[in-house]
């Protein structure tokens, strides 16, 4: 594990700062939180973009923490 860090909150433009910062210490695999995904918080409205993020940087991304 290298961190744990928060999409920054709307619009979640901070993700590809880090992604970025994290490529320096070849990670691998970005797990992205299951607040994100689940029903009782309120729908994330740049999932799509945060993904696309991830994995035009060719990270693996898995969808959840707890797997």
């Amino acid at each position: 594990m290298i961190a744990f860090f928060t999409c920054g909150g709307c619009s979640g433009r901070r993700v590809h700062r880090l992604v970025k910062s994290l490529l320096k210490h070849r990670v691998d695999v970005i797990h992205l939180s299951s607040c994100m995904q689940m029903d009782n918080y309120p729908e994330c409205p740049h999932i799509e973009e945060i993904k696309r993020t991830i994995t035009n940087a060719n990270i693996k991304l898995v969808m959840g923490t707890h797997h």
